[in-house]
């Protein structure tokens, strides 16, 4: 069993000098979506044959946390849905006790990064102190001079839990995840995220049942 923890740090003191700056591109896969996938490898998913999905989507960011049911989330729902019937499973009313549950979040995170100028006066063809009849001397800054940048980045985590196998203290085992994330530049689609969302079922071919 494994339990996971998300900690989102919030950036209220990007106030005070800040901009909005992405990481290089050898750091951001090329804005592109990346979809990650893991699974407990001692579940049987072939044993199990109905599931029931939550009916919005979690939004959470360092602002707020919501319920959203907007067109894309939607198309999300109903996109996971299908993969999954694709696979033989049925799904059911949640008062059905199903034997699998469908949770799903989006998780807003801004990423923030601290510049320190801290060799600048050491730098190849600025004159040191000494140069001016100093020696001994160094320069400062009257104020710190650090500058931070800021940029935001998406993942939607859909989680598969096992009722069936609630332990005696009430916790039930998530079985399977898919994470999709990439940057929140307003360039991906609808059609982007759930074609994402076959890919990550496409990564979990044990993900079907037998029944």
């Amino acid at each position: 069993m494994r339990f996971f923890k998300l900690t989102l740090l919030a950036a209220g003191f990007l106030s005070l000098a800040s901009c909005s700056k992405y990481p290089p591109l050898s750091s951001r896969l090329l804005e592109d979506l990346a979809v990650l996938t893991q699974y407990d490898v001692n579940t049987n998913f072939g044993q199990y044959k109905t599931f029931s999905m939550v009916d919005s989507i979690s939004y959470i960011s360092d602002k707020s946390t919501k319920k959203i049911l907007d067109a894309q989330a939607k198309a999300v729902l109903t996109r996971i849905a299908q993969d999954l019937t694709s696979r033989g499973y049925q799904e059911v009313a949640k008062s059905t006790n199903p034997d699998l549950g469908i949770n799903v979040s989006a998780i807003e995170v801004t990423n923030v990064t601290a510049y320190y100028p801290g060799w600048y006066w050491g730098y190849p063809g600025y004159y040191p102190p000494d140069w001016w009849g100093y020696p001994g001397n160094s320069y400062y800054y009257p104020y710190y001079p650090t500058y931070y940048t800021s940029y935001s980045s998406g993942t939607l985590s859909i989680e598969m839990v096992n009722f069936k196998k609630i332990n005696p203290k009430g916790q039930i085992p998530v079985v399977w995840n898919a994470f999709i994330r990439g940057l929140l530049t307003g360039t991906h689609t609808t059609v982007d995220i759930t074609n994402s969302i076959d890919q990550s079922f496409a990564q979990t071919p044990v993900l079907k049942t037998s029944l």
